[in-house]
C-alpha cells in the first residue's frame, strides 16, 4: 500500500501475477482525499477492466467519448479500448478497478463470464455493496498465510462471485430500462386507444424495430399489440356500459374505432363471453334489484 502522510490519500495494489496467476492481472484500489493527477489515455490490450466507484465522482474518457461514474457505478473498459480521464483530474474519492487476461487457453470461467458482460454491451451502470464487499475479500485472501494453491482457488472463485454479480446488476438494470419504456408505451396507448395507433408508432415510441418491438412486448405482457389494445378497449367499452346503461352501442362502437357495430358485438363477446347489450341487460336488472 502506498500511503501519503500529507493528504491522507492512499493507494493499494495486488500483482495477480506475483501470486502465480494467468489470466488476473491487478486489483487496485485508490482512496484520494484530494484531486491528483490526470490519468493519461492507455489501452488494455486483451484485458477487460472493471472499475468500482465506492465514492465520489470521476470522468473517464473512451475512444473521445466522456462518461460521468458517481459514487455507487460499474464502469467497464472493454480491451483494446483508449480510455483515460480526458483531461480531468483523479478526483477525491475511492475507486477500486481490477484486470483480467481474456486468454482462452487458460482453463476456466472467467474468459466465458467475462465475454457475457462485454456481449451485454452496458458499460456503465449502478452497482451494489456486494461489489465492494468481493473486492475487499480478495485483499484479505491474499494477505492470508496460507497454502498459495487453496489462496489461488479462493481469489478465483470469489472473481467469479463478482463477475456474475455484474452480470445479474446489467441483466436487471436492463429490464428495469425496458419496463420503463413499455410503461409509456402503454401511457401512449391509453391516449390514442380511440385512434387505432400502429405498430409502427408504437415501435417508434420505444425507439425500436417493429419486429424487435413486437417480440419485446409479448414478452412483457403477454399479449400482442393488437390483442393488448383489444382488450383495453373492451375494457374501456365495459366502463361506458356500466356507467351509462342508456348508452348508444352503435355510437359506442364507432367513438372506439371499430369497423362496424357488429363486429365491436364480436369483438366484446370473444373477450368478455358475453354481448354488450347482454352487458347492458345484466347492469340495469341490477339497478332495478339493488
Amino acid at each position: 500500500m502506498l500511503f501519503d502522510r500529507e493528504t491522507g490519500s492512499c493507494k493499494k495494489i495486488l500483482n495477480f501475477k506475483q501470486l502465480g496467476f494467468e489470466d488476473l492481472q491487478i486489483l487496485g484500489k485508490y482512496n484520494y482525499n484530494k484531486a491528483e493527477e490526470k490519468l493519461p489515455n492507455h489501452v488494455h490490450n486483451g484485458m477487460i477492466e472493471i472499475c468500482y466507484y465506492d465514492k465520489g465522482s470521476q470522468y473517464f474518457e473512451v475512444n473521445g467519448k466522456q462518461f460521468l461514474v458517481k459514487g455507487g457505478d460499474v464502469f467497464i473498459h472493454y480491451p483494446g479500448e483508449v480510455h483515460g480521464s480526458g483531461g480531468h483530474p483523479e478526483e477525491k474519492g475511492c475507486l477500486y478497478w481490477i484486470l483480467i487476461k481474456l486468454d482462452r487457453s487458460i482453463p476456466n470461467n472467467l474468459v466465458k463470464l467475462c465475454n457475457l458482460i462485454i456481449d451485454r454491451k452496458r458499460r456503465h451502470f449502478r452497482g451494489s455493496k456486494d461489489i465492494k464487499r468481493v473486492l475487499e475479500d480478495i485483499y484479505t485472501i491474499a494477505a492470508n498465510p496460507e497454502d498459495e494453491d487453496i489462496k489461488r482457488i479462493r481469489i478465483h472463485l470469489e472473481i467469479q462471485q463478482l463477475l456474475l454479480c455484474l452480470l445479474d446488476r446489467i441483466d436487471c438494470q436492463a429490464k428495469e430500462a425496458e419496463n420503463e419504456r413499455l410503461n409509456k408505451v402503454l401511457q401512449f396507448i391509453d391516449a390514442k386507444l380511440t385512434e387505432n395507433p400502429s405498430v409502427s408508432e408504437l415501435a417508434r415510441e420505444m425507439n425500436l424495430s417493429e419486429s424487435r418491438f413486437k417480440n419485446l412486448f409479448k414478452e412483457l405482457t403477454g399479449f400482442t399489440p393488437a390483442d393488448y389494445m383489444q382488450r383495453k378497449k373492451i375494457e374501456l367499452a365495459q366502463r361506458k356500459i356500466v356507467a351509462d346503461p342508456a348508452l348508444n352501442l352503435t355510437e359506442l362502437a364507432y367513438e372506439l374505432n371499430f369497423s362496424s357495430p357488429q363486429y365491436f358485438s364480436t369483438v366484446f363477446k370473444k373477450y368478455t363471453g358475453e354481448s354488450p347489450g347482454a352487458i347492458r341487460v345484466k347492469n340495469s336488472l341490477l339497478e332495478l334489484l339493488y
